[in-house]
């Protein structure tokens, strides 16, 4: 897989997992109010742990990037 490809899946992973988060926050803090009872709040909190669970995935996804960057980097290094 091309490390950029990874990079740019990732970090769109990231940006879904953050909004996904906001609207979740969105839902509960309106749901807490009373503003809105067409929401459920139950599965607000079930999809703000999915999200959560899909921005660590890419943070470790960008972290194994970064790993396999140092390495490559230090195998260029030894080669020169």
């Amino acid at each position: 897989m091309d490390i950029n490809s990874a990079f740019n899946s990732a970090t769109a992973a990231l940006q879904r997992a953050d909004q996904g988060l906001q609207r979740n926050a969105e839902t509960v803090a309106r749901s807490s109010a009373g503003i809105s009872e067409n929401e459920d709040l139950n599965t607000a909190l079930v999809e703000s742990t999915a999200n959560a669970n899909l921005g660590r995935a890419a943070v470790n996804t960008v972290s194994s990037i970064d790993e396999a960057m140092e390495t490559l980097g230090q195998l260029v290094d030894t080669r020169a």
